[in-house]
Formats: C-alpha cells, sequence, structure tokens
C-alpha cells in the first residue's frame, strides 16, 4: 500500500493540477507514485515497514581483527 508522508500536487494530463492528501492508499497512478517517490514523500504502510524489519535487522559491524596481530 502506498503512504504518502505530505499532500502531493500532481497533473495526471499535464492541463490540470490535482491534489492526492496525505495518508495511505490503497492504490495510486504509476505516475503519482513516480513523482512522490522522487520528491522522497512515498512511504510504505506499517505492516509491510514491520515485515521489511523484521526480515532484514541490521547487521552489527564485522569484528576488527589487528593485522599486525601474532597468531
Amino acid at each position: 500500500m502506498p503512504v504518502l508522508k505530505q499532500s502531493l500536487k500532481w497533473s495526471p494530463d499535464g492541463c490540470h493540477v490535482e491534489t492526492i492528501p496525505a495518508g495511505e492508499y490503497e492504490e495510486l497512478p504509476a505516475r503519482a507514485i513516480e513523482i512522490a517517490a522522487q520528491l522522497g514523500i512515498l512511504g510504505v504502510d506499517a505492516e509491510i515497514e514491520q515485515e521489511i524489519v523484521t526480515e532484514h535487522p541490521e547487521h552489527p559491524e564485522p569484528e576488527k581483527t589487528d593485522k599486525n596481530a601474532k597468531k
């Protein structure tokens, strides 16, 4: 589900400007999603975000080894 973090003003036909209010949507026109992504105002819904975090937890940094240490 696409989420707009802010309202989006866009023109579906190049002549008329429409405003899509911020919020969650079942679907949005592909071009509106593309514009929102370019503007940095496109998010994902909370359930999908939680799935992403659960599936891809942050990896701890690998241990640094001392190259000069004796074996």
